[in-house]
């Protein structure tokens, strides 16, 4: 009897091996199937995983070298009449943005599943409203990539509000967010709410939503904690994509890619429309195509936007305002702006349209402005490439053929290509690049010296 009770556990124990080596047994203190290996990652399947590591993760227990990842579609179950809440793993660190205890610290891939069904209501200034997303934190291993949010979600917060990630301090790459996202307070992206600490990556990212703010709304990160606490800035947003709606009730930092935000933004797009005309506030501005307001370590290269822009004061087809910025020279470089852009009052700009507030030097390079600039409240802080004297221009820009002079546009200084009308048709004369054009019974003539030249 005692050899048969013994071949009975042996069996027992085999089995219990076995399921475990395939994955179907849960005997972790995540509740999820899998051990957490690259090759036997833990299993999220249903919406019931992700609130069961939202319950686990903990200061203790972040899962720091640890690999997640979704098995297929997952549907949250909400609708706008019955609400699904966000899981938000990783939250519960985040009492205080300056002080985080923790975040999400694994590795989560989506494997390109998508996630539907989370119709988020919580928006009160309490622990309810703030850092909702997925992951409410991702600390500074953490990576979180391949993951589709549907447009049968619609997620709405107070503070620092995002699909994937309310705060950023690992990576995110290759998500795509195709829901509508609100922040009825501060800061709400389309991949991402805010990055902190210095720290934080979105790579190859795309938003198609519709970002509304009270205060900076942006297609794929709300924004970045800057300021003296924060000593080296590795903040980076890079190969991403904006073609949703961007609009604040206040009228304050509306932008294709990111808000109030310091570090790089590179290669990025944005098709989508920045409006600021319609906000409350007496203070109506940073509304531009790629970055808002940037301050400290600004790097803005290779971008581009065909978004039509709108706003009041500091509007830039790239990037509004820089706020302080580096006590170096800062460089907005090889980007060029399609979209109309449109303000009413002063330093509007194709490319950037203020920097009187920056400790050192902003420059425009080798950047192309083909959008018509407007505006009504200005006459003179206006320009196709700046907004205001303050910004220098290098080499290599280029103002688009037809487009009228505006009072900012030296030329030829810094201004390669001078396509601009400079207005002074009545009598049919003009420039373009540098030389002036007379025009004479619909025909224009270029003149060259003494000698003219038909086109």
């Amino acid at each position: 009897m005692k050899k048969i009770f013994t071949l009975i556990f042996a069996c027992i124990a085999a089995m219990t091996a076995m399921a475990q080596s395939d994955g179907s047994t849960v005997s972790n203190a995540w509740g999820l199937a899998g051990t957490g290996t690259a090759a036997d990652p833990y299993l999220v399947s249903t919406a019931a995983d992700f609130k069961a590591m939202a319950k686990n993760c903990n200061a203790d227990h972040k899962g720091t070298g640890e690999y997640f990842k979704m098995t297929n579609d997952i549907d949250f179950g909400g609708t706008a009449d019955s609400p699904a809440q966000l899981p938000a793993i990783g939250k519960d660190g985040n009492a205080q943005i300056t002080k985080i205890a923790y975040g999400f610290d694994g590795t989560f891939d989506g494997d390109g599943h998508t996630i539907s069904g989370i119709y988020h209501t919580e928006n009160g200034n309490n622990a309810e409203g703030k850092y909702n997303a997925l992951f409410g934190c991702i600390d500074k291993n953490g990576v979180v990539k391949n993951i589709i949010f549907s447009e049968n979600n619609h997620i709405t917060g107070y503070n620092y509000v995002g699909s994937i990630a309310s705060l950023n301090m690992g990576t995110i790459e290759n998500c795509t967010n195709n829901a509508d996202i609100t922040a009825s307070n501060f800061a709400a992206g389309g991949i991402c709410g805010f990055m902190v600490n210095g720290n934080g990556t979105v790579r190859d990212c795309h938003n198609h939503g519709n970002i509304k703010a009270m205060t900076y709304a942006s297609g794929i990160c709300g924004g970045s904690q800057s300021g003296k606490s924060i000593t080296t800035y590795s903040y980076l947003i890079e190969g991403c994509t904006n073609s949703g709606n961007l609009s604040t009730s206040n009228g304050l930092g509306s932008a294709g890619i990111a808000g109030s935000y310091s570090g790089a933004v590179k290669n990025c797009t944005n098709s989508g429309n920045a409006d600021d005309t319609k906000g409350t506030s007496k203070s109506k501005q940073y509304t531009a195509g790629i970055v808002s307001c940037a301050s400290f370590a600004v790097d803005i290269d290779g971008c581009t936007n065909s978004g039509s822009i709108s706003g009041v004061k500091n509007v830039g087809g790239i990037l509004g305002n820089v706020m302080k910025g580096d006590e170096v020279t800062t460089t907005i470089k090889n980007c060029t702006n399609n979209g109309t852009v449109s303000g009413q009052d002063l330093y509007v700009a194709g490319i950037v349209g203020n920097s009187a507030r920056a400790n050192g030097l902003v420059s425009v390079e080798s950047c192309t402005n083909n959008g018509e600039v407007t505006s009504t409240g200005t006459t003179e802080f206006i320009g196709n490439l700046r907004g205001n004297t303050t910004i220098a221009l290098g080499e290599g820009n280029v103002i688009g053929a037809g487009l009228k002079a505006l009072p900012l546009d030296p030329a030829p200084t810094g201004i390669n290509n001078v396509n601009a009308n400079t207005n002074r048709t009545a009598n049919g004369v003009f420039l373009r690049n540098g030389k002036i054009v007379i025009v004479k019974n619909n025909k224009e003539y270029t003149v060259g010296g003494i000698q003219m030249d038909e086109k």
